[in-house]
């Protein structure tokens, strides 16, 4: 109870926090002290420091330190980083390969498929009987022998069968019966714990510690391991990832294949966030990915393929974003547009000018069709929906570059929309690949901010559009401002925003340049930026791991934790993304979770996640306060921890926790 009084007193500090955090602690032109500069420099540039990281950048000195993350290529990689991804095979793959290895649930054994498709009555014949009358329905029936009329009564929806009173309770049966024989099916495709082992086994495989699970996966042969890692829930799993991503392989079913994809992304995400040595790329790559964001669970129309979006959101990342994020900004946004990831997302593989599938290679075709002859045969990109779409339009200049007071009105919308029909995706189902597809391309001039865009100019037109915006004012300024509030504040200086804008358009949109415009101004290092930001959800768990010096063998239940506290990962409808300001973390309830998330880490209480105990063993107070934010803690979040500490012999963890959940460490 004492710990649980002292748990809602600093919930309590954190909630009357909340009208400072997100806002500018002083002056921006006051500078900061060198130690300051430091803890600033890792709290901006990286996911938060781990231990010795303060003492590296000490020696290297800070100036040097922020160029080397300027230029990951020079920073050689984490090896234990490579050794984590290596398991998330998916992150690896191309889109086709994983839409080959992925799309589909595994098949039923041969056997079981002739013994079903031998028991179900033709699909015509079920149709006629329901079409019928009653009274035709019943003579039908007569003239078949009981097991076949089984077979077609269990067919039969129960509003047909209540039209024949003689027959409804034989179809009733009849159908209780199929339904056990499906289960039947289903529990050899998919056994419990009780068809695999013995009760004591079963007991040490729901409740066992570490030591007897890894006794028992030994005693086991490896078909019947992967049989009982299956059965068993994830979370049961997150001492042994490898067998835990083989049980979600070997799970049946279409759902299982996406939860691979989902899982592989995002625990890879948590990894790099944590080991990698180039922190500031990885920062990078979670700003740009937010910036140009993609759902993974947008619903990809007129594709027989729920796995789309999914199959190609590691490709999104991997390939358009990661290798752009300190190169030009046009490359960058040119690389967003031409990926099915975002043609997927804004609905632009669907746009196209009227009439567009009438001609053309991609065009519907003629042929024989179930004996039908001169029958039309859609192509995969035919099945898709006809017109203009203007969501890409709109989105690419409101959130992607020029901002929504831009200088954009919707003629442009509608203008910059069809110089992007044509821009698609070869096969959905397949090869998603980005493809031009001339026959759906609006081939008329249109006029683009002012720009003529002469008519005929295809796949060039996309590009003109792309280029204009790249290179217009509004976009160095928003694209500026989008950095600083990321970096700086929430509401940055303007001064600040106008020199990296003209550093954006006296070297072509250079964003390594932009940044370093933005590192070394006095305003990164002032009282106006320290502790300025509040940290997204991902950035609290991580940062929290990273703090406490946790090794981590499993990110799982990292993953959930930030999908808990407001922030799944690639999980954000909206296009704008996730915010880039700090108010929308700040509910009670959010605050809560962080406090309880922090309880648990410092206690070694989450699932994957190691901590060293003794790390604080001989440390007071302040001592474990300045050892995990780099600096003493605030005088506010010192008097309430002093407060609840004083005359209690309370554990270094639990001090620990305190910290993680204080004011202090949840700014950055």
């Amino acid at each position: 109870m004492k710990r649980l009084l002292l748990t809602m007193a600093t919930a309590a500090l954190l909630i009357t926090s909340i009208q400072h955090l997100g806002s500018a602690s002083g002056p921006f032109d006051q500078r900061l002290s060198q130690n300051q500069q430091i803890v600033q420099a890792l709290n901006r540039l990286t996911f938060g420091p781990r231990p010795g990281d303060v003492e590296e950048v000490r020696r290297m000195g800070v100036a040097k330190w922020i160029q080397l993350q300027l230029h990951p290529d020079q920073i050689p990689e984490n090896p234990v980083l490579d050794a984590k991804l290596k398991p998330l095979e998916t992150l690896h793959m191309d889109p086709a390969q994983i839409l080959k290895e992925y799309a589909l649930p595994p098949p039923l054994p041969a056997a079981m498929m002739q013994n079903t498709a031998a028991q179900r009555p033709s699909p015509l014949l079920t149709q006629v009987i329901q079409q019928a009358t009653p009274d035709e329905r019943t003579g039908i029936l007569k003239a078949f022998d009981p097991e076949k009329r089984r077979q077609i009564l269990a067919q039969l929806p129960p509003n047909v069968l209540s039209t024949m009173p003689e027959f409804q309770k034989e179809g009733e049966e009849a159908r209780q019966m199929q339904q056990e024989q499906l289960q039947k099916q289903n529990r050899l495709r998919n056994p419990q714990l009780q068809d695999l082992l013995n009760p004591d086994q079963v007991a040490i495989a729901q409740r066992g510690n570490k030591e007897q699970l890894t006794a028992l996966f030994a005693y086991l042969d490896p078909e019947k391991r992967a049989q009982v890692v299956a059965a068993l829930p994830q979370q049961a799993l997150a001492d042994f990832p490898e067998l835990r991503r083989e049980a979600m392989r070997k799970r049946p079913g279409l759902v299982q294949g996406q939860q691979v994809l989902s899982g592989d992304i995002k625990e890879g995400k948590v990894f790099r966030a944590l080991y990698s040595n180039r922190q500031l790329e990885e920062v990078l790559v979670d700003f740009w990915f937010n910036h140009f964001n993609v759902d993974e669970a947008k619903n990809v129309q007129q594709v027989n393929n729920p796995t789309a979006m999914r199959a190609v959101l590691a490709s999104y990342e991997r390939d358009a974003i990661r290798p752009h994020i300190l190169g030009h900004f046009k490359d960058l946004l040119l690389a967003t547009a031409r990926h099915s990831a975002m043609q997927y997302y804004l609905d632009n593989w669907e746009s196209m000018a009227p009439g567009g599938f009438d001609v053309g290679p991609f065009a519907p075709r003629r042929g024989n069709v179930n004996g039908v002859p001169n029958s039309i045969i859609p192509t995969p990109l035919a099945q898709q929906s006809h017109g203009l779409n203007e969501n890409y339009g709109r989105e690419v200049m409101e959130l992607h570059t020029l901002g929504v007071n831009g200088g954009y009105t919707q003629d442009d919308v509608i203008a910059v929309a069809r110089c992007f029909t044509g821009w698609t995706v070869r096969d959905p189902a397949a090869d998603p690949e980005f493809v031009f597809a001339p026959f759906m391309h609006d081939s008329g001039e249109k006029t683009v901010l002012g720009h003529k865009i002469a008519a005929g100019g295809g796949e060039q037109d996309g590009l003109q559009v792309i280029d204009i915006l790249a290179h217009h004012p509004s976009t160095a300024k928003f694209i500026s401002k989008e950095l600083a509030q990321r970096f700086v504040a929430d509401d940055p200086p303007q001064a600040l925003v106008d020199r990296m804008a003209q550093t954006f358009t006296k070297t072509d949109g250079d964003l390594r340049a932009v940044l370093e415009t933005m590192f070394t101004s006095p305003e990164f290092f002032s009282e106006g930026a320290w502790q300025a930001k509040i940290k997204s959800p991902f950035e609290m768990v991580v940062s929290a791991v990273r703090a406490l010096g946790g090794e981590t063998s499993d990110t799982f239940t990292l993953v959930q934790k930030i999908a808990d506290l407001g922030e799944p990962l690639y999980n954000n409808l909206a296009p704008p993304g996730y915010p880039n300001t700090g108010e929308a973390w700040l509910s009670t309830s959010g605050i809560m979770g962080r406090m309880n998330f922090s309880a648990a880490l410092a206690s070694g209480l989450v699932p994957g996640v190691t901590v060293d105990p003794s790390r604080f063993a001989d440390k007071d107070g302040p001592a474990i306060e300045r050892d995990l934010l780099g600096h003493d803690a605030s005088p506010q979040t010192q008097a309430a921890i002093r407060k609840g500490l004083e005359g209690k012999n309370l554990t270094p963890p639990f001090i620990a926790s305190l910290v993680l959940g204080s004011p202090d460490f949840q700014r950055r």
